[in-house]
């Protein structure tokens, strides 16, 4: 490899098979995103939409703002619900494209490598298929890192002021969409102060405007937690993280096979060069991100349960440089080919069929995807039947997914732990009212939620069915006489 041009590896294939190979991808994303049941976070972040404030509980309000939007315009349905992930995606292929073409001599081909490790990439393609926050963090620092690495490239003999800016206010927007987006602005900060050639930088009054235009991005975020007593950030800095305090290192264990699983094993080795053994230049603002987010979140999982995708950011950071770390061509194949075993029993088992033992393996998110028409239609009839004053789950998942199947947004949520269901629903405006209650196997009714009630009798309950076998099973409740929670 040719450190000072860029050139990468030896040709991998023809340019046509891998562009075959890159819409291959496309299509099975494609697939995903019109067809794969409705993942109950996802139905979560769409309520937030229909209820739109400047924040919200869980996480900064941009991916509910575009929920709302695509909902007003395009009405209550998958369509709306996942086009704004589809057209994420979109600019993310360009933004990839953009960044090729900054950063590799031979970028025609670096560019289909590098977009067919983000196709085939268990973690990017799972994050880039439902409508969550991540697909927007994801598409925001990719863009601020292309205008930071064009910025930097420049500096000092032509800086680019204009790219700082822009790089500013693609942090900022991903910021607003997830708080994690911070370790690409303290990557950058730390970036400048340890590299001698950009510290200069410190005295140049236009580095601390885009500073303040990121920040000031966050003015909603900042807003919402000042009305509500720091609520979001309490959450994600404490509260959330449940066991936080003393060793666990099952939450190691844990993150160690989810970092197997949703990278790939064969994305190891490239990732460790990349991390351990710099070789190009223009490589210091990835790398210091990398390990920003990775020290970070790993430290979090010695202590507490993480989620695969906390550290998208790290991997992010990474992918422009990791063609030129697959040094041997059969290192890219086997990616390819665990990408595609893997995408491929994704769009199965959350479109088709279910794959897995659902049951056995209280594997949750599958059993939710199934079964929600006939229990909206049950539940809607028995709410007009009883003639009762609301509806509530017994958790934020099952609120959502039953809100969002009966495009109902006020669906809710009766559980004792807090979410953003808190914020919409007023129990003393419905002390003495009768309600419709949902539970399932997953989330059945705690008898916290039933002493809310004077009496709960259960009108009925419907097996799920998918694959033939039973995946779920959901039940229905009258409650009687609301009383609130206990005080």
């Amino acid at each position: 490899m040719d450190e000072q041009t860029g050139r990468l590896p030896r040709t991998l294939a023809p340019l046509g098979v891998l562009k075959a190979l890159a819409l291959i991808f496309v299509l099975y994303k494609v697939v995903l995103l019109f067809s794969a049941g409705v993942f109950q976070d996802e139905a979560y972040y769409w309520l937030w939409g229909q209820h739109l404030a400047l924040s919200y509980f869980d996480h900064p309000p941009l991916n509910a703002w575009m929920q709302g939007l695509a909902g007003a315009v395009f009405g209550w349905n998958k369509f709306a619900l996942r086009i704004m992930v589809a057209l994420a995606l979109c600019a993310d292929i360009a933004l990839i494209w953009l960044i090729s073409r900054r950063i590799a001599w031979d970028w025609p081909e670096h560019f289909w490598r590098m977009l067919l490790l983000f196709l085939a990439t268990p973690v990017f393609f799972a994050v880039t298929s439902v409508a969550l926050p991540d697909h927007l963090l994801l598409t925001f620092s990719l863009a601020a890192l292309y205008f930071f690495l064009s910025f930097l490239q420049r500096w000092p003999e032509l800086p680019r002021w204009r790219d700082l800016y822009l790089g500013a206010a693609c942090l900022g927007l991903a910021a607003l969409s997830k708080y994690n987006a911070a370790f690409l602005g303290i990557g950058l900060a730390f970036y400048i102060l340890l590299v001698p050639r950009l510290r200069p930088l410190l005295l140049k009054p236009q580095l601390y405007l885009a500073a303040a235009i990121a920040v000031a991005l966050q003015a909603p975020v900042l807003i919402w937690n000042i009305q509500q007593n720091m609520a979001s950030f309490g959450f994600i800095l404490g509260t959330r993280h449940s066991g936080l305090g003393s060793a666990n290192l099952s939450g190691l264990s844990a993150w160690l096979i989810g970092f197997v699983l949703l990278v790939g094993p064969f994305l190891i080795g490239p990732l460790a060069a990349f991390a351990f053994f710099p070789r190009r230049r223009g490589e210091g603002l990835a790398r210091m991100t990398f390990w920003l987010s990775t020290c970070a979140i790993v430290g979090l999982a010695c202590f507490t349960t993480t989620l695969f995708h906390w550290n998208l950011l790290a991997y992010l950071a990474a992918l422009p440089f990791l063609p030129y770390r697959m040094r041997w061509r059969w290192l890219t194949w086997a990616h390819i080919a665990y990408g595609t075993a893997f995408l491929s029993f994704m769009v199965v088992n959350y479109s088709f069929t279910p794959l897995t033992d659902v049951k056995g393996l209280s594997d949750e998110a599958t059993g939710w995807v199934y079964g929600w028409e006939e229990t909206a239609s049950a539940v809607q009839a028995a709410r007009v039947e009883r003639k009762t004053g609301f509806v509530a789950a017994a958790d934020y998942t099952t609120a959502a997914l039953l809100g969002y199947h009966l495009q109902d947004k006020d669906v809710t949520s009766l559980s004792a732990k807090n979410d953003q269901f808190d914020y919409w629903f007023r129990p003393a405006e419905h002390l003495g009212q009768d309600a419709i209650l949902f539970g399932d196997t997953w989330r059945p009714l705690t008898p916290d939620i039933v002493a809310q009630f004077a009496e709960v009798v259960q009108l009925t309950e419907i097996p799920v069915i998918a694959g033939g076998k039973e995946v779920n099973r959901h039940q229905i409740f009258l409650g009687r006489g609301f009383r609130g929670p206990a005080k």
